[in-house]
C-alpha cells in the first residue's frame, strides 16, 4: 500500500514538472513573438525616420536653388532692388563657394567599418548619432558631408 501511494505521489509529481515545462516553452515562444513584432516595428520606424530625413534634406536643397531662381528673375526691377538682388546674389554666391570648400563627403558605413568611433563619427559630421547610425545602416547613400 505504502509503495502504490508513493508511485502515485511520483507519477502526480512528474506531471506536475511536464505541466511547468510546458507552461515555460509557451512563455518562451511568447517571448520570441514578441521580440520578432518589435524588430519588425523598429525596422519599419528606421525606414520611415530615413525617408523623413532624406525628404527634409531634399527639401532643403530645392529651396536654396528656389531662391536662386527668384533672385534672377526679377522684372522691371528699381535700382534699389537690383542692387538687393545682386548683394543677395553676392551671398549666395559666396556661400555656395564656402559650400564647395568643405571637406570631401564621408561614406559613413565605411568609417564605421574601419573602426572609427559613431560618437566621434557624428561629432565630425555635426549629426546625431542616431542619425548616422540609420545613415550607415539604412541609406543607399552612405555618403555624407558635415553641415
Amino acid at each position: 500500500m505504502k509503495g502504490r501511494i508513493m508511485t502515485v505521489v511520483y507519477i502526480l509529481l512528474a506531471a506536475l514538472v511536464c505541466y511547468a515545462l510546458l507552461v515555460l516553452f509557451r512563455q518562451q515562444a511568447a517571448l520570441k513573438d514578441r521580440i520578432t513584432r518589435l524588430e519588425r516595428e523598429k525596422n519599419e520606424t528606421e525606414q520611415v525616420l530615413l525617408h523623413f530625413m532624406e525628404n527634409v534634406n531634399a527639401m532643403t536643397e530645392t529651396s536654396v536653388i528656389e531662391a536662386n531662381e527668384q533672385v534672377d528673375q526679377v522684372p522691371d526691377a528699381s535700382p534699389q532692388m537690383v542692387e538687393a538682388a545682386t548683394y543677395e546674389k553676392s551671398e549666395t554666391v559666396e556661400i555656395e563657394q564656402s559650400i564647395s570648400k568643405e571637406p570631401p563627403l564621408t561614406d559613413v558605413k565605411q568609417a564605421l567599418r574601419e573602426g572609427a568611433d559613431l560618437e566621434t563619427l557624428a561629432r565630425s559630421l555635426n549629426r546625431g548619432t542616431g542619425e548616422v547610425a540609420l545613415i550607415a545602416k539604412l541609406s543607399h547613400q552612405t555618403k555624407v558631408a558635415p553641415r
